[in-house]
């Protein structure tokens, strides 16, 4: 059985939705959809359908701030006092960019996976319909205290990175998705790539199920109504591949930028290795690449081996629908290195 029927009949035994492809060297060697992107309506999810990254997202917003340092506005060293000039209670004025996109900030933590036990019903004090963009989160910060001191250990934070995405806003003047669409998605050429609210979707966006009592339910209620900085970006197969290709060509940073971007820097997760908003793993021995993101009504991976130019993204509209699947193909690893193309 080749590699192609293995992952058919593990999706088919296992209740997927979403959309799965594999390409080595930008050939397809794997492509299907499944399940449904409207389940009251019955239309099928398809290869050019639009799924949520959820925290894959955070990847996008290290480049977006990335392209702040090579415009000229902040160095990874600069802090957030060179930012603000003033205090702030919810993160050292000595703490840096770098430290926020390595999750080693002590920043505050609106949404922080250490203490949160009900991922489906957590809510915030500002109604998630008002949170459209990152600058919508401020209030949540203004009054609390940081973790701890910038430094003392990695703590995997999505208010980090909702900073950052304020931290974008501030310097370059733009509201963050314009500013990402801009320096990231446009010369990249990602042109399905952006950050839509729920209550104006485009077309072939695939909503987000989660299951309650038996019944699945849309996850509009449990998410801000537009992604920004720590997740909710939108994309698909097609720009994730073209993402990754011109990314390792240097076609949106230059090479000495690029390889900071994917030095280790801290190990988060069960010793997974990060870097600048990045999981860094090995993949058949090579050195791989992923950006990684579960949500309510959300599981999205899409990894990257540079060495032989693989691509393989798992889409799924079903919370954490990509873990089982991603783990099944890197458990077949060897069939993709031998397969034809």
């Amino acid at each position: 059985m080749d590699i192609r029927s293995k992952i058919d009949k593990y999706v088919q035994d296992n209740n997927f939705s979403g959309h799965i492809s594999i390409y080595r060297k930008q050939n397809s060697i794997y492509h299907n959809s499944f399940g449904f992107r409207d389940i009251s309506n019955k239309i099928p999810n398809n290869s050019s359908t639009l799924f949520g990254t959820a925290s894959g997202t955070k990847t996008f917003t290290a480049l977006g701030i990335i392209k702040l340092i090579e415009l000229g506005l902040i160095e990874l060293s600069t802090t957030m006092y060179d930012i603000f000039q003033s205090d702030l209670s919810f993160i050292s004025s000595e703490a840096t960019i770098k430290q926020l996109l390595t999750h080693t900030s002590g920043i505050f933590d609106y949404y922080d996976e250490e203490l949160i036990t009900d991922y489906d019903n957590y809510t915030v004090e500002i109604p998630w319909f008002r949170l459209e963009t990152p600058s919508d989160y401020l209030p949540l910060f203004e009054s609390a205290k940081m973790k701890f001191k910038p430094g003392d250990r990695p703590s995997y934070s999505n208010g980090g990175y909702v900073f950052l995405g304020i931290i974008i806003e501030k310097l370059s003047g733009l509201i963050y998705r314009d500013f990402m669409s801009k320096n990231v998605f446009e010369p990249l050429n990602m042109r399905a790539t952006g950050f839509y609210a729920f209550n104006a979707l485009p077309e072939n966006v695939a909503y987000g199920y989660i299951s309650t009592e038996n019944k699945l339910l849309t996850n509009i209620y449990q998410l801000p109504i537009r992604g920004g900085g720590d997740g909710g970006m939108y994309t698909n197969s097609s720009d994730m591949l073209t993402f990754w290709t011109k990314l390792f060509c240097n076609e949106l940073i230059p090479e000495a930028q690029l390889k900071e971007f994917i030095s280790k820097e801290v190990e988060i997760f069960n010793n997974q290795k990060y870097g600048l908003g990045i999981y860094i793993s090995v993949f058949e021995k090579r050195m791989c690449y992923s950006a990684n993101g579960c949500d309510v009504g959300v599981g999205f991976t899409s990894l990257y081996v540079p060495e032989i130019e693989l691509n393989i993204n798992v889409f799924s509209n079903m919370t954490g629908g990509n873990e089982n699947i991603m783990d099944f193909i890197r458990k077949h690893g060897s069939d993709l290195l031998h397969h034809p193309g």
